[in-house]
């Protein structure tokens, strides 16, 4: 188990320089960096203890004691700038780190311990023995704590997204998701464990359990962030407008600057460009790029989209190259062209997106659709 535990500790190692030396996205690629050496830190003493070199180098015993503190704050703080595409930390963030201060100014004095006393403060198991009991329970639900503001970040992208794109392959979405659901089900390991251990004498095989599933955590980060290269790109910051929840008409457009009339007159602006210059064909349309080319604000745009098409920018785009793969799909002129050369030409940018986005609108597949067209 040490070796897995080292070999961790170094990936981990890496992946923070890797993530603090990129130039783009940098405050959330930082808090990301931070996050991976807490969990470097956590592996190394891991295997330091497993091994017995704590008993060579035992003022390194305790350097973990407080970064427990840090799990929960720091994937809250990256999920949210990454949502928000802060520059820096406002002060509001900064506090979620004063627990982390308060434990660490708490157990200063220890640091100053002679290396035997530390040492004699290690129970049989490696359990740090030092203040009481409750601290260590705090830790663990203050970090499960985090875990439901994480999933309310996750939502909130999704919304952000759908708001401001057409298209949702190259807007990090998977990876965020992936990265919350693998953070969130290794709160909930650590969490069941934990209590498990609580009542019976599995605390090593708790510690040693947490520590593995960090292991796996580490290196499904590097894996996915090898893989997907937007992973270390800026994500869309044009926009961080989120369409608020539905109002009634008259109160929307007072807020907005637009009376009943003024949007009706844009709504049948807007249906007449899309249907005139056909731009939901270029498959990277943004709500940016469509308020422009009406000379409108964008929130104006999402308040029109909002109201007069009752959905999202993302739906609202997509259901134009709907309506354009099933003419297509009549017309004679692309009898030769396959399903997804039709879906590719009429905005889509893959076949995934292009079948899912067609059932949610028509019922059918592309093929189904076809099948029953032609029947």
């Amino acid at each position: 188990m040490s070796v897995i535990f080292f070999l961790g500790a170094v990936h981990g190692l890496m992946l923070t320089f890797l993530l603090v030396s990129k130039k783009v996205n940098q405050l959330s690629n930082r808090i990301l960096a931070a996050l991976m050496l807490v969990f470097t830190v956590d592996l190394a003493m891991a295997a330091l203890l497993s091994v017995g070199l704590h008993h060579n180098y035992p003022h390194v015993i305790g350097l973990d004691f407080s970064i427990t503190l840090l799990y929960g704050p720091l994937l809250y703080l990256y999920s949210e700038t990454l949502i928000k595409g802060n520059k820096r930390l406002t002060l509001a963030q900064k506090k979620h780190f004063i627990p982390f201060i308060l434990l660490t100014l708490y157990f200063l004095p220890f640091y100053f311990n002679s290396g035997e006393t530390k040492l004699n403060l290690l129970s049989e198991t490696g359990e740090l023995q030092y203040g009481s009991e409750w601290i260590t329970h705090f830790k663990v639900v203050y970090s499960l704590a985090y875990l439901p503001f994480i999933i309310r970040d996750l939502y909130q992208y999704r919304k952000k997204i759908r708001a401001n794109y057409s298209t949702l392959e190259k807007r990090n979405l998977d990876w965020l998701q992936g990265f919350v659901l693998a953070g969130t089900l290794l709160g909930i390991t650590a969490g069941v464990l934990y209590t498990v251990s609580s009542f019976s004498d599995l605390l090593s095989e708790y510690t040693d359990f947490t520590l593995l599933a960090s292991t796996i955590f580490v290196y499904s980060i590097g894996y996915m962030g090898l893989k997907q290269a937007e992973f270390f790109t800026l994500i869309g910051r044009e926009e961080k407008q989120v369409p608020k929840e539905e109002k009634p008409r008259q109160e929307s457009y007072t807020r907005s600057g637009l009376n009943e009339e003024q949007g009706k007159e844009l709504h049948q602006q807007l249906c007449a460009l899309m249907d005139k210059d056909k731009p939901y064909l270029r498959n990277d349309l943004s709500l940016a790029e469509l308020a422009g080319l009406m000379n409108i604000s964008t929130h104006n745009l999402t308040e029109v989209i909002n109201t007069f098409a009752d959905a999202s920018f993302y739906d609202f785009v997509n259901s134009y190259r709907v309506e354009n793969v099933k003419q297509a799909i009549k017309d004679p002129e692309f009898q030769n062209y396959t399903l997804l050369g039709i879906g590719l030409e009429s905005g889509f940018n893959s076949k995934s997106s292009f079948n899912s986005v067609f059932k949610k609108h028509t019922g059918l597949t592309p093929s189904q659709y076809k099948k029953s067209f032609e029947g």
